[in-house]
């Protein structure tokens, strides 16, 4: 079940985000990296932030990484919102590709309990047909190790 409810707009999709959105349909997450300096980015753009090239290529990421920073939102800001309220946002930390960093939400886990430097994984929070947002969960601890 959708994170939430049926009205909530789906995402914009343009020319610098269409290959985002098709690779998050097939549920991969993909990540932007400079041709020219191999510096990642995240959101998709058209140019590098770093050396200002409009050279890229897309990397697939394992989805695996930490919470860098969250918030809480206790108020309904779209009718959409209104039966998820309280929800987080959470920046995502990703392991891999260079430490990109992700804005998304945090499923499976009590507000109060997230934490900065929380190991978290990607899951799949399928919309409508085609359409499936990268939000994330926390990694079970394994309690041997």
């Amino acid at each position: 079940m959708p994170l939430f409810g049926p009205t909530m707009p789906t995402p914009l999709i343009d020319e610098d985000t269409q290959e985002f959105w098709e690779a998050c349909g097939e549920h991969r997450l993909v990540v932007q990296r400079c041709r020219v300096c191999a510096h990642f980015r995240f959101a998709p753009a058209p140019v590098c932030y770093h050396c200002h090239s409009f050279e890229y290529e897309w990397v697939e990421s394992d989805g695996v990484g930490e919470v860098y920073s969250w918030t809480v939102t206790y108020r309904a800001v779209h009718p959409a919102t209104v039966d998820a309220v309280p929800y987080n946002t959470v920046v995502v930390r990703l392991f891999d590709c260079g430490g990109a960093m992700i804005t998304s939400n945090l499923v499976d886990v009590d507000n109060e309990a997230i934490d900065a430097g929380m190991r978290v994984q990607l899951w799949w929070d399928d919309i409508s047909p085609g359409v499936s947002l990268p939000r994330f969960r926390p990694v079970p601890i394994d309690p041997v190790g």
